[in-house]
This record gives structure tokens, sequence and C-alpha cells, in this order.
């Protein structure tokens, strides 16, 4: 039977008189003008609309980093006071494990400290030049000598004029300043008169070095901060075309320097980086550290600052002097020009630039930077102003601006993730270690000072939770030995490493000096974990901190 014609819409008949249905092609209606107006819309919306909610998960991502510094930092603290009702038994294991933690660390630093000197005195009396000759007859590939220079950025921001003399007269007496020491007054334009100061002292101190160079960093320039970092990245830049143009100097033969303006190096400090840098392979990727000591005016600034300033001296000397460590570089440090033109030199919307520089240099170039020392001290001043009470506050401000480097915890977080090809290991102990460092900073205080005394009062005073009674007897045991290297410390600090007793200076202020490390408690208390804790409550509410140049005598 076959079908009516037109009676099967939409059917074909086969030779084999199967009917197959076919259906017909689906026609969309025509959309009426404002709907179709609306989805065109829609269409156009819908890149930005995911762009916001990447820019706000981003924005939500970096809040999370910046609040944990904070968050850690409070949770040990804080732990003290809620532990003994929630978590009795975890926070006497916490606390007695961060005790051996101390006991251990407080011990090796002493250790560290007399080995650090040795290596100290024996590198005052190398000769750098007979050391790099012999290096190169045993055939060690190495620069020629003589192409080696360094650049020595200096920033400043209405330093006295005094001041920047007495840094460039040191620098001008360290070996091979005429042969190879370009230093750069890195100058900030904010600051009156700063080009008639710079003409001065190139007109007094430029037939002393190889060249010297003075640059200008502009004020205002959008996205920049006010500070170090800015200023010695448009140094840098700027110095580059006068090293390469006016000099015919090859940037792979040169390193760079950044150092502060009361900076005063070792005469024998830039011919060992001679030394290093013309015989190491790796000279492109390293950085040079030297133990940053703050004896300059030791014998000048107030009695409390003495301890803090004594005490981050031996710890510089005796990190340095340990073998299996992480070391970041530290105020003064010195790199390849290269490596640094290689990562387009330092942030300009930074505060603290040495560990970001190093972190910067780190994930960028593969992970194979690493810090060396060089053991000869470059000294810098403590902070010193016209008054006890103005003095103890810009010390406060330092230590919080110094504190400010929690910003890299997550910088370091970040670039983690952003650099899978870097072995998972490096990328995690450089992190931990920025991460350890600013955590401990605001929290160890608390519990080594008073880690022994709140949980106990906590159950005393108002009967919540359980506490052992045999927890501050064994305590007090394993930190006892802490006693031992604080000796240590005491003797060095004294009588080892600080320059000379000057005339000036009454003996019977012996007494007050050594009566101050019984302070040691209120001391660091107020000038070491309160401006952590403050810097990282900033870092947390997302108020940014300004650059203040402190004035140092």
């Amino acid at each position: 039977m076959s079908p009516r014609p037109g009676a099967l819409d939409g059917l074909q008949y086969h030779e084999a008189e199967a009917l197959v249905v076919v259906a017909p092609p689906y026609v969309t209606p025509p959309l009426p003008a404002a709907v179709d107006t609306i989805v065109e819309e829609m269409r156009e919306a819908a890149p930005a609309a995911r762009r916001a909610w990447q820019g706000l998960r981003a924005a939500a991502v970096e809040k999370a980093l910046s609040v944990l510094p904070l968050t850690l930092s409070l949770l040990l603290i804080t732990s003290l006071a809620w532990g003994p009702l929630l978590m009795p038994v975890p926070l006497v294991a916490l606390l007695l494990a961060f005790d051996f933690y101390w006991a251990w660390r407080s011990v090796n630093t002493g250790i560290h400290v007399v080995k650090g000197q040795r290596v100290v005195r024996f590198a005052e009396r190398t000769d750098w030049r007979a050391t790099y000759d012999a290096a190169v007859a045993a055939g060690v590939p190495a620069l020629p000598w003589e192409r080696v220079h360094h650049v020595v950025i200096i920033p400043n921001y209405n330093e006295r004029v005094e001041k920047l003399r007495a840094t460039l007269t040191r620098l001008a007496e360290c070996d091979g300043a005429r042969e190879s020491i370009i230093p750069v007054l890195a100058m900030e334009m904010a600051e009156a008169g700063c080009e008639a100061k710079a003409a001065a002292l190139a007109d007094e101190f430029q037939d002393r070095f190889f060249a010297f160079h003075a640059t200008f960093h502009p004020s205002g320039i959008p996205g920049e901060v006010r500070g170090k970092s800015s200023n010695e990245a448009w140094a840098a830049r700027r110095t580059e075309t006068f090293l390469t143009r006016d000099l015919g100097i090859d940037l792979r033969h040169a390193t760079v320097t950044s150092c502060d303006a009361d900076s005063l190096f070792h005469r024998r400090y830039f011919a060992a980086l001679t030394y290093e840098f013309a015989t190491n392979p790796k000279r492109y990727r390293r950085f040079w550290q030297p133990p940053i000591t703050l004896y300059n005016n030791i014998w000048e600034v107030p009695a409390p600052l003495r301890l803090p300033n004594g005490l981050g001296s031996l710890n510089h000397v005796a990190r340095l002097a340990r073998k299996h460590r992480i070391v970041f570089p530290q105020s003064c440090y010195s790199l390849s020009y290269q490596m640094a033109k290689d990562v387009g030199y330092w942030d300009v919307d930074v505060v603290p630039e040495d560990w970001h520089m190093y972190l910067k240099c780190f994930f960028e170039l593969g992970g194979d930077v690493e810090t060396e020392p060089i053991h000869l001290p470059c000294g810098n001043d403590g902070v010193r102003t016209d008054s006890y009470l103005r003095t103890f506050v810009q010390q406060y401000l330092q230590a919080r601006r110094h504190a400010w480097g929690a910003t890299d915890i997550p910088y370091a977080i970040r670039q983690s993730f952003r650099h899978p090809e870097i072995p998972l290991i490096k990328r995690l102990r450089r992190t931990w270690t920025v991460l350890e460092t600013h955590v401990l900073w605001a929290s160890q205080w608390w519990l080594i000072t008073v880690g022994r005394f709140i949980p106990i009062m906590a159950v005393a005073l108002f009967g919540l939770g359980w506490w052992p009674r045999w927890f501050d007897d064994l305590s007090v045991k394993i930190l006892f030995p802490c006693m031992g290297p604080l000796i240590v410390m005491v003797v060095y600090d004294t009588f080892v490493m600080r320059p000379p007793r000057p005339k000036s200076f009454p003996l019977w202020m012996y007494a007050v000096q050594f009566a101050q490390w019984a302070a040691m408690a209120p001391i660091t208390f107020v000038f070491t974990a309160l401006p952590a804790l403050d810097a990282q409550v900033r870092l947390a509410i997302g108020k940014r901190l300004e650059y203040r140049v402190t004035e140092k005598a």
C-alpha cells in the first residue's frame, strides 16, 4: 500500500517500500527585538563577569594570605589562655617542645657566635688577591680580577652630609677603591637641595674611586611606594646606562651592592667580593652577605637599646657561621648586576627590599639562587636622635618597619604556586623560613617569657581546665642550659665585638651596661614582639605602612 501523495509530510518512500521518517529541519523562531538585545548584552557582559569573579576570588585569596601571619601568631599567643581549658595535653606538649627548641637554638647560637668570630678573624687576615692568584694557578676558571667592578648604591633621604661623608670615606679606604668601586648616591628629588649635596660630595670624592655617580629619584610615580626599594630600582636602571655607555663596563663583570647611608664596610670586603664573584661558577645566581653589626655608635645610644643592637649583631654573625641554613640577604648585601637586571631590578611597590629581592630572584630564575657569606663585618648605626624619648619611639618604628617584611609571606606563597618547575622542597623551605621567622618574631616572647605562668594562673585563679604541677619545674630545667650561651653572648658583645670604649664613656656606666641584660624581657617585648604584632595587625587590616626615614647620629 502506498501512501497518499501529500498525506505523510516528512516521510519518504524507500525502494523496499519501507517508510523512513525524516524529521524536518527545526527553524528557531525569530526573537523579539528586545529579547535579542538582552541576549546580546548578556553575551558581551559574560567576559566582564568572569573577570569580576576572578578579581573577587583573587582579592579573597590575597586577604586570606594577608591575615595568615597574624592568625598564626595570635593562635600561638592566645593558646596560653584557652589551652588549659580546651586542649591542656596538646598545649603542654607544645610548650615543652618549644622549650626544647629554644634551648637548642640558644646553645647553637652561643656555639656559632664563638665560631663566627673566629671565621671573621680569619677573613680579616686573608690576602684575597693572593687567594685568587692561587686559585687561578690551580686551574679554577675565573673572571680577570681587573675587569670586576663594584657598584655601591647608597639610598638616602635628608641624611646629614657628615653621615654620607663618613660612609664614603670608609668606602674609599677599601682595598681596590680606585680600581674597581663606583659609589652611586641615590638621592630623592623630594629632598630640597639634593643636587647641591650630591655635587659637593662628588667633587670631594670622585678622585678616590674608579668613578662616581648620582641619581635623583622623582617622587609621586604612580604605583610606587616611597622607600629604599623604589629608590634602588631607579638608581640601578640609571646607573646601567652610565656603566655600559659612559664607562664601557660589561654588566656581566659587575656587582651591585645595596647598603644604607650609614654602612661602614670592612676594608677588605670588596677584595673578598671580587674573589668570590670572579671564581664562583654560579656568580650570576648568587647573593653575598656580610655580618651586619650595629656597633658604629653603640656607646652613644641609650643603654636599653644597646641590648637589641648587640643581640642582633651576635645573631647575624652566628647565623652566617652555620653550615646548614638558608640565608636571606639583609640590609647590606651584594649580587651580580646582571642578575639584578635579569629580574627587572628591585620592585617599586614594597618597603622592605632585601628578603623580597632574594625571593624575586629565587622564583624568577628557577630556584637556583643562594646567599653565601663573606665574613667581613659591615657596621651600621643604631637609632639615635636628639632625645631619649624620641630615640625610643624611632627604635620602635624602625623595628615595625623591619617586621613589615611579613608582607613577603603572601608573596612567597603565591610565587610557590606559580613556579611548579622549581623542586617542591626548595619552594617549601624558602616559604617556611619566611613564615616561621615572622610568626616566631611576634609570638616567641610570649611562649618563652610567660608560657609557664599564664596557664597556671588560668587554672589557679579561675579554676579553668587542668594543668600538670610538674610542668613548671620541668620547663625550668629544660631552659636552664640557656644561661651558658647567654653568658657567652654577654662577654662577646661587651669585650670582643664592640669597638673600644671611648674616653667619654665613664667606667661606672659599666654597671648599667650589665644591668640591661637583667631587663631583657621588657626590652625585647617593647622593641621586638610588640612591633612585630603591630606590623602584622596593619597587614591584616590592609593599612599600608608608609616609609619614614629615621635619622641616625
